[in-house]
């Protein structure tokens, strides 16, 4: 990190903490996404965690008014910690610190866990996103990711992975609605409270398709058929008509995840290169 950004994290941490009112708290990193900082910030009154936007954040198509928008309603329906305090000028959210294991991968797998997982997806799939969010596609974010990774490092790869992206989104029958949606549901941005889940993380979210919610729950976590039974099972009777868009969508997540990794590759963001292969293989097998 630069001498300069450095500084500006220190100044939106230090203006964090003025702005809520805390006594020398104590500060403690947490784990957390690759592009973002995460910092748990405790005194005698309060508890927060205070998330840092990373300066590669807006170039994978990360947007801080969406985040605390669609964060608020979720919030307000029990389905995500608390925001206390936003300052999108900034770059920085703070919410509530929740109690609560993340569940690995496989605990995600496991079926009676899939299943509380559908049944949250189908509570946050039933509210309304906020008036004025963009709408987001999952296979034009897709797009975007190999047109940047193209104009930078241009591999016949990427542009055979484009012209079957451009192929399948042709064929792809358009949403019968769209629902707030969160578009980045990876194990570990889930809270397992035990009374409840909630989910963190939304710098990714709008109103979208809400079947592609569902496949990026599946693809994340590789599920087999009886554990993808589990989810919808969960999510309930809507999830009839969704299933039949799951195999297609499936596909173009795993090419939004591939894009994604080499988006944050050329930005020196870690990434998996072993997953990343296997994304490539799947993509063109």
């Amino acid at each position: 990190m630069s001498e300069a950004r450095a500084a500006a994290v220190e100044a939106s941490i230090a203006a964090a903490i003025a702005e809520l009112g805390m006594d020398r708290p104590h500060i403690t990193e947490l784990s957390g996404g690759v592009a973002n900082r995460s910092l748990r910030l405790r005194d005698a009154r309060h508890d927060y965690v205070l998330r840092l936007a990373g300066v590669a954040a807006p170039g994978l198509g990360a947007s801080r008014i969406s985040e605390i928008a669609m964060q608020g309603i979720a919030a307000a329906a029990g389905l995500a910690p608390e925001i206390r305090l936003a300052n999108p000028a900034r770059g920085f959210i703070v919410t509530r610190y929740v109690d609560g294991p993340v569940p690995d991968l496989s605990r995600m797998r496991d079926l009676s866990f899939l299943e509380r997982v559908g049944a949250w997806i189908a509570r946050l799939h039933r509210l309304a996103a906020p008036p004025g969010l963009p709408v987001v596609d999952i296979g034009e974010r897709a797009a975007g990711y190999l047109e940047a990774i193209q104009r930078r490092e241009p591999r016949s790869l990427i542009a055979d992975i484009a012209r079957e992206l451009a192929a399948r989104r042709g064929a792809l029958a358009a949403p019968r609605r769209r629902a707030a949606c969160h578009h980045d549901l990876h194990h570990r941005n889930f809270l397992d409270t035990g009374d409840s889940l909630l989910v963190v993380d939304w710098e990714y979210a709008g109103p979208g398709d809400p079947a592609a919610d569902l496949a990026s729950c599946i693809g994340y976590h590789d599920l087999d058929s009886r554990q993808v039974a589990a989810l919808l099972a969960g999510y309930g009777a809507d999830s009839v008509e969704l299933r039949e868009k799951l195999a297609a969508l499936g596909w173009i997540f795993d090419c939004l995840w591939f894009g994604w990794n080499a988006v944050a590759m050329l930005a020196s963001l870690e990434y998996d290169p072993e997953l990343q292969e296997r994304l490539a293989v799947r993509l063109t097998g």
